[in-house]
């Protein structure tokens, strides 16, 4: 999504919360870090250490493969700047092939307060980070917390899979995983709990914090998780290796052999390969290209089949919804008379896209069940694109995080909610006029500020921030949520209690969009094979242990 412009003062007041006061040296086992002092929201001492490096460059030969760690630094590391961005478009931030670095933050180098790791979202092909773009802390460190953000690699440098050892997926994944290793060895020296780091994300950030919770290499790195609008437990089935080769064809490489499809795609630019990418993404509205797949290391099974079968990391949950999520979006269609009519003639082939699902023998009846429903069979046009909008909700965001309840809840404590407060700011308003709702990502407004959507101090959004923090937060630091004005959020249970934000009141409530949810749980029921891994995971994982022998023995 393309930034909005921001006025003068708005920027004015972001920049001052920077300061040049000098921050306590940290030594760590890789070396000394310095950096800078930030300015809490309400006027609180944040020590920020920006752009520390946990992976090695993730260029030429190490591009399409997993991260290594850093090595250790002789000179005292000035952190008092962002790093990198990972390469992606759209943006305002420096961009740099060598991205894999994180920021920290903390208010007190000698506690132990509990650690905040924030993953961002973007659909795996846009964002950071970086701390005014990506989420600051000016928020979150009003409370006794440290918080780590990081940038991991996005779009084919972080997924791009052929299914094989050599290209099997999971870069961008890997790269959190690594990251939390860090955070689990170095996070101490900046008054940071080991024992109680909670993993956040929001959207993509959302899928990726599920997918820990399912991933084996992702046990013992994190001990709460909080799920904002995504899941990995939706329907979504992403075919990584088609996307892989039309890049490769793309750019005039090979596609069926993977050692030359590397040596290819290493050789070319990553502007090159951005600028490719980004011409795939249809009707002006992202989807996600790139996704996880299951390749016997990172991922045994689907995660929805993992935590049905309690083969998941059981960790206290938060998890919900905004209450629009992107029932606006289609609106952008509003003059596309050709594309809306071409979209009644050939529903199927528009769904299956912006609905993240194959084409497969059944799905004629799959369109027209999610056609009638949502429409009644009537035409699409601008008038009733709101249909469309529903139907995005619930299929991508909705629906997976309604399953993540339903399933998890069943092995732990999951508090389900959603966001139903209209603030003055918001993803689809320009600034100029009033939210027309809820919408993705607005529940992240009041947690970690960007430039771009700063709550302004004599905003009435103000006791939102308060609210939303304190809940983070005292999660956080005792895998519970506080009490809200009386109101005890208990776990979700048979009647899928909920917390509901309207008009400042917080109450509970009974299950929503109950007949919405039945449908996509009737139309993609969960796999539920008693295997725990896939047959191609285990020959994948199989051949990743032979190969050295194979290649000592000269047989390949």
């Amino acid at each position: 999504m393309r930034l909005k412009p921001i006025t003068l003062l708005s920027f004015f007041l972001f920049c001052v919360q920077v300061s040049h006061q000098q921050t306590p040296i940290i030594e760590t086992s890789l070396g000394k870090i310095s950096g800078n002092v930030f300015t809490s929201r309400k006027g609180r001492d944040i020590y920020a250490y920006r752009g520390i490096h946990y992976a090695k460059p993730p260029t030429e030969l190490r591009r399409f493969a997993a991260p290594e760690p850093v090595e250790a630094w002789n000179e005292t590391l000035n952190a008092s700047n962002d790093g990198p961005s990972c390469p992606q478009s759209f943006t305002m931030e420096t961009i740099d092939e060598d991205c894999l670095n994180l920021n920290v933050y903390t208010v007190n180098v000698t506690a132990s307060n509990p650690v905040i790791v924030y993953i961002h979202g973007g659909a795996n092909i846009h964002g950071s980070a970086h701390s005014e773009y990506g989420g600051g802390p000016q928020y979150l460190l009003d409370e006794d917390v440290v918080l780590v953000s990081i940038s991991f690699r996005l779009g084919a440098f972080g997924f791009l899979s052929t299914k094989t050892y050599e290209a099997s997926g999971n870069y961008g994944y890997l790269d959190q995983v690594l990251a939390l290793k860090w955070v689990q060895q170095h996070i101490k020296n900046f008054g940071g709990d080991v024992s109680r780091v909670t993993i956040i994300g929001e959207s993509a950030g959302s899928m990726a914090v599920t997918l820990h919770l399912t991933s084996p290499m992702s046990k013992g790195l994190f001990h709460r998780a909080i799920a904002m609008s995504g899941s990995a437990t939706n329907h979504y089935d992403i075919d990584n290796v088609y996307w892989s080769r039309k890049l490769a064809y793309d750019l005039g490489c090979p596609r069926y052999n993977t050692q030359y499809l590397l040596n290819c795609l290493r050789q070319i630019s990553w502007q090159r390969i951005v600028n490719i990418t980004d011409s795939w993404e249809p009707y002006g509205m992202a989807n996600i290209n790139w996704n996880y797949e299951i390749d016997g290391k990172f991922l045994l099974e689907h995660p929805s089949e993992a935590i049905f079968n309690n083969r998941f990391n059981r960790v206290p949950i938060i998890a919900g919804v905004t209450l629009n999520e992107f029932d606006f979006e289609p609106e952008r269609l509003e003059g596309s008379n050709d594309l809306l009519d071409d979209m009644n003639d050939n529903f199927g082939l528009y769904a299956t896209d912006f609905l993240q699902f194959k084409i497969t023998g059944n799905d004629d009846e799959k369109m027209r069940r999610i056609r009638e429903f949502y429409y009644n069979n009537k035409t699409i046009n601008k008038y009733n694109l709101a249909g469309l909008g529903k139907m995005k909700s619930d299929g991508l965001i909705g629906h997976g995080v309604y399953r993540l309840v339903k399933l998890a809840k069943k092995y732990t404590n999951v508090y389900y909610y959603r966001f139903d407060y209209i603030g003055d700011k918001s993803l689809y308003s320009n600034g100029a006029e009033k939210a027309k709702g809820v919408c993705h990502a607005d529940d992240l407004i009041y947690i970690l500020p960007k430039k771009t959507f700063q709550v302004e101090n004599n905003s009435t959004d103000i006791f939102m921030i308060d609210r939303m923090v304190n809940l983070f937060a005292s999660f956080a630091a005792k895998g519970e949520p506080p009490i809200i004005d009386n109101i005890t959020w208990t776990p979700s249970t048979a009647n899928e209690t909920v917390v509901l934000y309207n008009d400042r009141k917080v109450r509970m409530g009974e299950q929503f969009e109950v007949e919405r949810y039945a449908l996509w749980d009737e139309l993609f029921p969960i796999e539920k094979s008693g295997a725990g891994i896939s047959i191609p995971a285990i020959l994948l994982f199989s051949f990743a242990l032979l190969w050295p022998f194979l290649c000592q023995s000269k047989l390949l």
